[in-house]
């Protein structure tokens, strides 16, 4: 398989300015808060498609305002054994936490305290692009998820990639966050997370964040979705102590050169997944119902990782004879150390 090198200019462009892809209105707003609830805790609306979500938890979307600056997407009835946590960066490094509602919600619904990067703010389409209907921001690269322009300004879409991408303080922040409330006995959260074991993940840019959090201890994998290093880093690597996976479009991703890279250059000793979905650019599946293929692979990819399931839902998708996405002539998929 050919694979189109892309030159760190124009990859950072696109990471900040996002696919720029429409896949209908995901439009969302605070709900009025029931009798009774805190100024603290604001329920949020987000309008999903028809499909209920997979998992077995009803899922409800919060902005905390102890955590303004993120989003967080939980099970509505927190229950008895510790719930695993994911930290999640945007596209486009946004600061809007309704960016990918459906494939958070569906997560969420297998049991996964989300916590997205941003408050909702539903301002940016999958990858950072402006929503539609959201005035400012840039434009994104032509559908298909090619590169922009030539002279292209690497900003807008209301992220942070103006600076270091690699930057995962607002995840980090996140992460400590959620373990102080899980140590407090006033606080939802009391003994229901599992915070020395999280996985940190992210989209585009938000995948830069990801690798920027990974040598937190706490982290105990990551997941870099449509992205890739915009040119090795041997610190990023030597951080790295847990799995990773790596999921990308086909060529016309313009991550998709990049996460073939690091899959390929990524140290031995790490248990990494590499699965390419060559009929999909940069902007992914992750605003079809539940987050289409993408959602099925992170629940079975957090299935095993943080809750160790080795049945055909968790373990048994990625890994022997009769794994599921190996069966899957829709992936295109590759390992390495996995267990």
């Amino acid at each position: 398989m050919a694979v189109r090198q892309m030159s760190g200019l124009a990859l950072a462009a696109g990471l900040v300015l996002g696919a720029g892809l429409v896949f209908g209105s995901v439009a969302a707003q605070n709900a009025a808060p029931p009798a009774g609830a805190t100024a603290r805790i604001l329920p949020v609306t987000a309008n999903l498609r028809e499909a209920p979500a997979t998992g077995p938890h009803a899922v409800v979307i919060e902005h905390d305002q102890t955590l303004a600056t993120h989003t967080i997407y939980r099970p509505a009835t927190l229950g008895a054994s510790k719930h695993p946590v994911l930290v999640w960066g945007e596209g486009g490094c946004a600061k809007d936490g309704l960016q990918f509602p459906e494939y958070l919600n569906e997560i969420a619904s297998h049991g996964v305290v989300v916590i997205a990067d941003g408050p909702p703010v539903a301002r940016t389409a999958p990858g950072g692009g402006a929503a539609p209907g959201a005035g400012g921001g840039a434009p994104g690269p032509r559908a298909g998820g090619g590169a922009p322009p030539a002279g292209a300004r690497a900003g807008g879409g209301g992220g942070a990639g103006r600076g270091n991408m690699t930057d995962g303080s607002a995840l980090i922040q996140a992460l400590d966050w959620i373990a102080k409330e899980g140590n407090d006995p006033a606080s939802r959260f009391y003994q229901k997370v599992e915070t020395n074991r999280v996985a940190a993940m992210g989209m585009s840019c938000g995948g830069l964040m990801s690798y920027g959090a990974s040598a937190d201890p706490r982290i105990a994998t990551v997941g870099i979705w449509n992205s890739g290093l915009i040119q090795p880093d041997e610190k990023i690597f030597a951080g790295l102590h847990s799995s990773v996976i790596i999921i990308t479009g086909g060529e016309s991703d313009i991550a998709y050169a990049n996460g073939k890279r690091d899959f390929e250059t990524m140290p031995a000793k790490i248990p990494v997944f590499y699965g390419v979905y060559p009929s999909v650019g940069h902007g992914g599946t992750y605003n079809q119902d539940n987050g289409g293929p993408f959602g099925v692979a992170a629940v079975a990819w957090l299935r095993w990782q943080l809750m160790n399931d080795t049945s055909a839902k968790g373990k048994g998708y990625f890994v022997g004879s009769g794994c599921g996405i190996c069966g899957d002539s829709k992936w295109q998929i590759a390992s390495r150390s996995l267990q």
